[in-house]
């Protein structure tokens, strides 16, 4: 059982094994923007980060490791790193995964600030809404057959807590409870995001060298902090425009296809 529901969990709320692909939208350059749909990141937003690193047992297995110390990260590989961006007043939650490189190399190499949060690295995308209590968040399905619900501690009220952390996962299909996965049974280590004092969502391709990513004059930054949305056959495109034109192109947005938008709230 326990194997069972690691898989499960991974099938839920991971997302593939290759890096999310973005493409160079003209939708802009073109005024190609009839029926989209906007959401704002205002000030109310709140930004978490998790970050999931290798590390070695004291039999010298591999093991994953979430929530390290700073100080703590010498002798440990990172290989993941996830996004929470939570409004209480918009009652709204977006989480945006990244993929991990299968070297294991890419996101130990390129340290980006934690204040600054790269669309390059995107992969999926879950847009989902609190409950009156802030306690759970539900995610649901562009077609409406399929919701997620995630069972939070503490609950998110007025104050918003240094550490957000999934207890458990419910997963229903076309109204029937399929299954539910006690996270703390199920992984060695809890799935907890981190709050940040400030995010900025930039687009900058990592270079291929150790450095990290720095707030210069070369970020792409997102402009009018919006998110869009295109309504599309089963399901929507999103869309990021920045204050830069992508490079090598003419174009200052890029999109991801409906196939990662995963959970939507339209």
């Amino acid at each position: 059982m326990r194997s069972y529901l690691i898989i499960l969990f991974f099938v839920v709320c991971c997302n593939g094994c290759a890096r999310g692909k973005y493409f160079v939208a003209d939708i802009f350059r073109k005024g190609d923007t009839e029926n989209l749909q906007e959401l704002t990141l205002d000030t109310t937003y709140h930004y978490y980060l998790r970050e999931v690193y290798r590390d070695k047992n004291q039999r010298m297995e591999n093991v994953l490791k979430s929530n390290v110390s700073k100080n703590d990260t010498a002798n440990k590989t990172r290989i993941e790193i996830e996004y929470l961006l939570i409004s209480r007043m918009h009652k709204i939650v977006i989480y945006i995964s990244t993929i991990p490189d299968i070297y294991e190399h890419y996101y130990s190499s390129n340290l980006p600030g934690d204040s600054l949060i790269n669309a390059y690295d995107f992969n999926t995308f879950h847009f989902g809404c609190f409950d009156e209590q802030g306690e759970s968040i539900f995610f649901r399905s562009p077609d409406g057959k399929k919701m997620l619900t995630w069972d939070i501690r503490p609950f998110v009220n007025e104050v918003y807590p240094e550490k957000l952390t999934i207890r458990e996962i419910a997963i229903q299909k076309n109204g029937d409870l399929q299954n539910v996965v006690l996270v703390n049974r199920a992984l060695a280590e809890p799935i907890t995001f981190i709050h940040q004092k400030n995010g900025m969502i930039i687009f900058k391709v990592r270079p291929r060298t150790d450095a990290p990513v720095a707030i210069d004059s070369s970020l792409s930054r997102l402009m009018f902090q919006k998110l869009y949305f295109k309504q599309v056959n089963n399901g929507y495109n999103l869309y990021f425009r920045f204050d830069k034109n992508i490079a090598n192109s003419t174009d200052s947005a890029i999109g991801f296809g409906r196939r990662k938008i995963r959970y939507s709230l339209f």
